[in-house]
């Protein structure tokens, strides 16, 4: 059976497992269930997708190999689904899986709202310039020829002809920001130009990257210990889901030292991965038999700290970009007005 070529996104990921979830709990086979569900659905696609799976429910397949099959589900999901099938804790794991894409969901749109407003913020800068540098300055141009029989001042003629330039070979310049607009929109949709984006993520925002890194790893073990994985195990299942280098590093040393003993808790600290503050709540978590939920809670405070440090880099790019808005547009201004103004002075006097 031929793969399905989307894979779901995060949001629709959690919606699934928590819709799932309400009906196993309720006593109802998983093949029906999974016929309530695409019953349910509003699109074609998710009919289709449903459809495949309830196929492969109805020869017998466990749930974890009909969603594997289709190719929409991350490796992540259907192993954790496999294990909690095995242990009978198939309920606890779809929720768990709910509440690690749901956080995974929220951290994506606090990054497109983010990256969005600057870009907004950019393209009306650019907007700005341009039809000064086009429109506007040839104006001030020949009012300043008409009234001082002279050309502008250098650094509003440079200006000017820069416009110029843009201005007659339009087509050229929208060609090239059209083909850069494809080529981010080809990398966006390929596995390898997603990996090159974020690596230049990673690299631009290195401090961001880690605090998100080490909340997907929280979020990934919490999941883990709720579903009944020991901590070991955990780890050796969190380690393919690891995409930034830095914190992928930090969990193999975590696997090692876990392999060679120790306690968990000192462990992580070792590794790098958690401060001694989430050690000791760790550490009393496991002593209280729930290390899961202290583990979610870690997971909830990197989110946290992920949302707080993309609004503090909104509010230093918004101003920055307003303040370069404004000193480009008061130079080109300037350097055209001035002149003018003094010549204008001097053949009044």
């Amino acid at each position: 059976m031929s793969k399905h070529t989307r894979a779901l996104p995060a949001g629709e990921l959690s919606a699934f497992s928590e819709q799932l979830s309400l009906t196993v709990k309720t006593g109802i086979p998983l093949e029906e269930s999974i016929m309530i569900l695409r019953e349910d659905s509003d699109t074609d696609a998710a009919k289709k997708l449903l459809g495949t799976v309830e196929d492969a429910l109805a020869v017998g397949k466990p749930l974890a190999d009909a969603l594997r099959e289709t190719g929409a589900f991350p490796d992540y999901m259907t192993q954790m689904i496999e294990i909690g099938e095995a242990a009978g804790r198939l309920d606890s794991v779809l929720d768990s899986l709910a509440n690690y894409y749901a956080r995974q969901e929220n951290i994506a749109k606090s990054i497109r709202s983010a990256v969005t407003y600057p870009a907004i913020m950019l393209c009306i800068l650019v907007a700005i310039v341009l039809v000064l540098v086009i429109k506007v300055l040839p104006i001030f141009n020949e009012v300043f020829r008409t009234v001082a029989g002279a050309d502008m001042p250098p650094f509003a003629r440079a200006a000017m002809s820069f416009g110029q330039g843009i201005s007659r070979y339009a087509v050229v310049v929208i060609g090239v920001i059209a083909a850069i607009a494809v080529a981010l929109l080809i990398l966006r949709l390929t596995a390898g130009g997603r990996r090159a984006l974020s690596g230049f993520g990673r690299k631009l925002f290195k401090k961001l990257s880690l605090t998100m890194a080490s909340g997907k790893f929280a979020s990934a073990m919490s999941l883990m210990l709720a579903s009944g994985v020991d901590t070991d195990r955990g780890v050796e299942l969190t380690l393919p889901l690891m995409d930034n280098p830095d914190m992928r590093a930090k969990v193999a040393r975590l696997k090692e030292a876990c392999e060679t003993g120790g306690s968990f808790s000192e462990n992580v600290v070792s590794a790098g991965i958690f401060t001694g503050m989430e050690a000791r709540m760790l550490t009393l978590g496991f002593r209280s038999g729930n290390l899961d939920t202290v583990m979610e809670k870690i997971a909830a405070g990197y989110e946290t700290q992920t949302e707080d440090r993309l609004d503090t880099a909104i509010s230093v790019i918004e101003p920055t970009m307003v303040a370069v808005l404004c000193v480009i547009v008061g130079l080109i201004l300037l350097s055209a007005m001035l002149p003018l103004i003094a010549v204008m002075q001097s053949a009044i006097v």
